[in-house]
């Protein structure tokens, strides 16, 4: 059964770590990213370890410009934006690794790495959204 981590908008006051985006799924009003690892949830508090973790953003903020996310690649001196299609076909292939993440009340920005890829990609995705709620199972607090 899945637990749910309480984040309070617009201070968080957590970052994640040392996680894999394992899949991806999009619906109509939601993004959630499956973190197959779990993924380890810092707080001042301490720090959490997860099983299975999903970070689910609803109420997507679509506009003219954007579909409520951004999916760029990123290689050498340039910039390439990929469709959803895209990037989870590259998900049945690798993993992403992440390396960075902000988040305010209505924004999210995740920089990393594809990895298990012949071609290294650095990912960038944003996501524009208003609501997002962290699920998980077997989390634990380590000393």
């Amino acid at each position: 059964m899945l637990q749910s981590f309480d984040i309070s908008l617009p201070k968080m006051g957590f970052h994640m770590h040392d996680c894999r985006i394992t899949n991806a799924i999009l619906s109509d009003q939601a993004l959630t990213f499956e973190f197959e690892d779990g993924i380890y949830i810092i707080q001042d508090k301490g720090v959490m370890a997860t099983g299975f973790a999903k970070v689910v953003f609803s109420g997507l903020e679509q506009t003219n410009f954007n579909r409520g996310y951004e999916i760029q690649y990123l290689r050498d001196d340039r910039r390439e934006s990929v469709d959803f299609e895209t990037f989870q076909k590259d998900l049945d292939i690798g993993t992403v690794d992440m390396i960075y993440e902000t988040y305010n009340e209505y924004h999210a920005h995740f920089e990393g790495i594809l990895t298990k890829y012949p071609d290294w990609k650095t990912i960038q995705i944003n996501v524009f959204f208003k609501d997002f709620k962290i699920f998980y199972e077997n989390g634990k607090i380590l000393e």
